[in-house]
């Protein structure tokens, strides 16, 4: 089972860390993280994913999430495409970026990463293409790291009893180590290479527990498990569905960083 994050939670993460004078980073390396097993990701309309990570630098910075029947402030065409896709990584101004100058003043904008996926199940590949709206909306409300762990640990508890009951440990043996781990704050390795170093400790934490999470529910989802009539079924998915909205949250407001004073 597979614990990662969202490709626009890697990107602001990195936008953060590149703006960080004291940073030991660069932006090949977070090129290496965000594009991972990916092909070479290509930007519309032209310029690099290098380019438009620093350009989003200036401003504040955050990962939307958007699911279907949850609230969700983008709107037009970079709404409905990062609804269609599941996230987008949103930029607002009025901050300034260094490569823009004092005086000029960031223009906002929404990048959706559209995925074509290639390969077969041994073998996947995808190739990544980020869809730019420029002057889209401002970002979309964020939680807190403190509510946003809140949030995570109520649905943590809601998560156990539910995946309890639908007994997910035996159907799913691949899940029955990950589900002990649920509580544990430990970052994958594979996780933990992708993110910036010298990240916030809470910050991490939250990144690991909501992605630890949502695999947990993508994998429950799969199957009904214990379930042995519709009405359980349709409690069950509406467990699955709150938790995975409380890890979408945790992964949104791990994402948001805005730029340090001048």
């Amino acid at each position: 089972m597979t614990i990662d994050v969202p490709r626009s939670v890697l990107a602001a993460l990195w936008v953060d860390a590149l703006r960080d004078p004291d940073a030991r980073t660069s932006v090949s390396d977070a090129l290496a993280a965000i594009v991972g097993e990916d092909e070479p990701h290509t930007v519309d309309g032209g310029g690099s994913l290098a380019e438009l990570l620093l350009r989003a630098g200036g401003g504040q910075v955050v990962a939307a999430l958007p699911s279907p029947g949850e609230p969700f402030a983008l709107g037009g065409a970079a709404g409905e495409l990062a609804m269609e896709v599941g996230e987008a990584l949103v930029v607002s101004g009025p901050q300034v970026g260094t490569r823009t100058g004092p005086d000029v003043a960031l223009e906002s904008f929404v990048a959706v990463p559209v995925v074509t996926e290639f390969g077969s199940a041994l073998e996947p590949g995808a190739m990544v293409a980020w869809q730019v709206f420029a002057g889209a909306a401002g970002p979309p409300a964020v939680d807190s790291l403190g509510e946003a762990r809140a949030g995570l640990a109520e649905a943590l508890n809601v998560a156990i009893e539910a995946l309890s009951r639908m007994d997910v440990a035996r159907w799913r043996e691949e899940a029955a180590e990950e589900i002990s781990m649920l509580a544990s704050s430990v970052v994958p390795p594979a996780l933990e290479i992708r993110l910036p170093p010298d990240q916030d400790p809470r910050r991490t934490d939250l990144l690991a527990r909501a992605a630890r999470l949502t695999a947990i529910v993508e994998l429950a989802r799969t199957d009904d498990g214990a379930a042995v009539n519709a009405w359980q079924a349709d409690q069950r998915s509406a467990a699955l569905r709150h938790v995975a909205a409380a890890a979408r949250r945790a992964l949104t407001a791990a994402s948001a960083s805005a730029p340090r004073p001048r």
